[in-house]
């Protein structure tokens, strides 16, 4: 298969999978960079993947598409298989790392081309993990509960480098960097909502209690 054709099959693949298609994809390729060098039995395991995407906060098997990645679109090929093991390769690591640049916003090429500056936020910028502070604020904002370990954790260590980043490419890479200066303004933005909710539930719930318990007092004093 031709560099072209893994570029198209996967760019087909994300076009009919949508976000999961992204998610499974960026699990494959953070996944093969974790086990390089590490003597693994492939480039990544269905466990891995799996690790990946609850991590991100997705809880969806990705086994149907690991197998019509490997089956219908031969982008990956199973190196070891067994009882509790499945292991693969990843046949064209260069059209799949472009193929996510592309969904992300950028191509590899148009990437080079940046001022070493401008590369060097936009490295520092996604080795935040942006998409999954995204997903997991829009979990929040969904009504669904994340530990307040988790949520402190972005607030308090990870959103202060999207803001370094946000501040520093708006000044001095706009046009460069919009994508990046988008999604960095879009986690700040929600990230403000999703503390403001949860501000504003606490305090419904002590006036609840409050209420509740000049209530109860009443009528112990009859």
């Amino acid at each position: 298969m031709t560099k072209n054709m893994s570029e198209k099959d996967l760019r087909e693949f994300i076009n009919i999978y949508g976000e999961r298609g992204y998610y499974v994809l960026k699990a494959i390729l953070e996944s093969y960079k974790e086990n390089w060098g590490r003597g693994a039995l492939g480039d990544f395991s269905y466990k891995d993947v799996k690790r990946r995407l609850a991590f991100y906060g997705l809880k969806y098997n990705p086994a149907l598409l690991l197998s019509r990645l490997e089956r219908e679109y031969e982008i990956i090929e199973t190196t070891y298989k067994s009882s509790n093991q499945h292991w693969w390769k990843i046949i064209d690591l260069e059209a799949a790392e472009e193929v996510i640049a592309e969904y992300e916003g950028r191509s590899v090429e148009e990437l080079s081309s940046l001022p070493p500056r401008a590369r060097l936020l936009r490295l520092q910028f996604y080795a935040l993990d942006p998409e999954t502070i995204l997903l997991k604020l829009k979990r929040v904002q969904r009504g669904i509960r994340l530990p307040s370990k988790i949520l402190n954790d972005i607030i308090f260590l990870r959103l202060p480098k999207v803001v370094s980043f946000l501040e520093s490419a708006t000044e001095e890479f706009p046009d460069e960097l919009s994508t990046e200066i988008s999604l960095a303004e879009e986690i700040l933005g929600l990230a403000e909502k999703v503390v403001l909710l949860r501000r504003q539930k606490r305090e419904k719930s002590e006036l609840e209690g409050i209420k509740l318990e000049s209530k109860l007092s009443r009528k112990a004093n009859y």
